[in-house]
């Protein structure tokens, strides 16, 4: 009886401390979308400002009239499908190379692999200031890559590839190898066998690796900042650096930023959990 007592209190305990955690996560989610849809440029203060100014939808209204932020969102839209295709191009072959092949050095190469995915902070910083210069001379060279929105995709994915190769190796491990000997067999080449037989058995992995390349790249922004290229993450940071900063026009615009990634996340829970699940496996 005394046990049942407190399994049922921690019960209560457990539910209470899960609805604390519920409520911090979404607090800021809910102070965006209601400064968000307070009349006039309002920073929300207390809830009584909505009794106060009132809601409408005039300034997700007026962020879908504005050119600058149509413009910015097809930028992203197309360095986004672009990163997707040169992504699947570069890792595709990486990840089956690794998988299928013995060489020197490919376990060695497959932990810098994970370790480089895994680099941030200062290394992170610098790392990106040394890429700005680096892109700042090639364009004195009468390259244009300052402000081209076709550098982006190539920039985003040689930082996808480390991670997701040594992921997607893992995925191909899973496969059997009959596949590739029965193609090789009929005479297809090594493209033919990736690209016609692989390709199309890891449509799931696919699937990975495009939701991957297409977030990272619409969510981006300080590269994006750093070369000139106007996408939506670019324009909206803009947007809030400032002196002069309208508080309700810039939650609109990160409500509308934010809501592709959250259908993506949405509708690709359980391929995420199955790339985590095959990436837990064994380097070898």
């Amino acid at each position: 009886m005394k046990f049942n007592i407190y399994l049922y209190i921690g019960k209560i305990f457990a539910t209470a401390i899960a609805i604390l955690v519920t409520a911090i996560v979404l607090y800021p989610v809910a102070y965006v979308i209601l400064s968000s849809l307070l009349r006039g440029q309002v920073l929300l203060t207390s809830f009584s400002d909505i009794e106060r100014y009132g809601l409408s939808l005039e300034h997700y209204i007026k962020t879908l009239k504005d050119p600058s932020f149509i413009n910015a969102t097809l930028t992203s839209i197309l360095v986004s499908i672009l990163n997707v295709i040169i992504s699947i191009l570069v890792i595709v072959p990486a990840a089956y190379a690794f998988s299928r092949f013995d060489f020197r050095g490919k376990g060695s190469i497959l932990v810098l692999y994970l370790i480089l995915s895994q680099i941030g902070g200062g290394f992170g910083v610098a790392a990106v200031i040394a890429l700005f210069i680096f892109l700042l001379r090639i364009n004195s060279y009468g390259i244009p890559v300052i402000g081209n929105p076709f550098i982006l995709p190539f920039i985003y994915t040689s930082s996808a590839v480390p991670f997701q190769t040594w992921l997607i190796k893992n995925y191909f491990d899973s496969l059997p190898r009959s596949l590739d000997e029965a193609a090789f067999i009929d005479g297809a080449n090594w493209r033919d066998i990736v690209f016609k037989v692989i390709f199309p058995a890891s449509k799931s992995v696919v699937f990975i690796i495009s939701l991957f390349a297409f977030m990272g790249a619409w969510g981006e922004f300080l590269l994006a900042t750093f070369v000139r290229v106007n996408t939506l993450g670019a324009y909206i940071y803009q947007t809030a650096v400032g002196q002069t900063i309208f508080w309700s026009d810039f939650a609109a615009r990160t409500i509308l930023f934010a809501i592709p990634i959250i259908i993506l996340y949405a509708v690709a829970q359980r391929y995420i959990g199955e790339a985590m699940r095959y990436g837990a496996g064994k380097i070898s």
